[in-house]
């Protein structure tokens, strides 16, 4: 599904106005797309462009945050420097690549928005920008601190533990993976997990089964289970209630969902 961001700014001359303008055009068949908003409309903003070479639009940028701190923020500039500590920069002039990779990034880190990467769902192919920002946000967030929750994925798909990795580490968890039942339980048996996401199609013993076993262990009874399937039936989803799971999503699963489960069972993530 197509993501609009909303793109507020804080100086920056016309002309790069309008430079902005046209690259959002351009980009427009892309699934994260941007477009700008009026100065009235700011407090909205998904994401804040400050002109840090014009001071009174730090200024007012400055007196703007003091309400609406948790916009993320980019400083447009000509020379970047040296240390920029957590501060993001965009340099000038302001060329298609550079803008797209800049945003993407924010909207990975910041709003944790992934679209590329659909669990369960075919491969699809990243633009430049957008795999340069995904490979960027992905280094940062190895070396953030981490959340301090830990989850067990459990699938036998390669692209779908990948996937997993990328959005499960963007939230700061420590994660082990498991390709069958039978690895999962010894995993279960060794560690106390906070959320386990579980597949039911797996070589040897299947989703159903494993997760009874889950709710039978008392270091992990407690333990909520997500279940990823291919399957859609009611009688599938009754199944995997019988047999404990707390969440049944069906592959290929949508990022919001994703979130909207992590957000209920860890809801401290977003923090990380």
């Amino acid at each position: 599904m197509d993501k609009v961001f909303k793109v507020g700014l804080f100086g920056l001359a016309s002309n790069e106005q309008n430079t902005l303008g046209s690259i959002f055009k351009l980009a427009a068949s892309r699934s994260r797309q941007y477009t700008l908003i009026s100065s009235d409309k700011r407090p909205q903003a998904e994401i804040i462009l400050v002109d840090a070479d014009d001071q009174n639009a730090i200024n007012e940028w400055r007196s703007f945050s003091v309400h609406h701190s948790a916009i993320p923020v980019i400083k447009v500039t000509k020379n970047l420097p040296i240390e920029s500590g957590s501060d993001i920069y965009l340099r000038r002039p302001l060329t298609l690549k550079r803008v797209l990779e800049t945003l993407d990034k924010v909207t990975i880190e910041a709003h944790k928005y992934v679209p590329e990467l659909v669990i369960g769902g075919e491969d699809k192919v990243l633009d430049e920008e957008a795999n340069a920002a995904l490979l960027g946000a992905v280094q940062g967030a190895e070396k953030a601190s981490r959340s301090g929750f830990k989850a067990l994925v459990v699938d036998d798909s390669l692209p779908v533990r990948k996937s997993m990795e990328i959005q499960l580490g963007l939230f700061g968890m420590e994660i082990d993976f498991a390709e069958t039942g039978e690895e999962a339980l010894e995993y279960i048996k060794k560690s106390v997990y906070d959320i386990i996401f579980l597949d039911l199609m797996l070589p040897g013993i299947d989703g159903y089964k494993v997760c009874k076993e889950i709710k039978s262990y008392k270091m992990s009874k407690n333990t909520p289970v997500v279940m990823l399937t291919g399957k859609g039936s009611r009688f599938d989803k009754l199944r995997g209630t019988m047999a404990g799971a707390n969440v049944y999503l069906t592959k290929p699963v949508e990022q919001e969902k994703l979130k909207e489960v992590i957000k209920q069972y860890l809801p401290n993530t977003t923090a990380a």
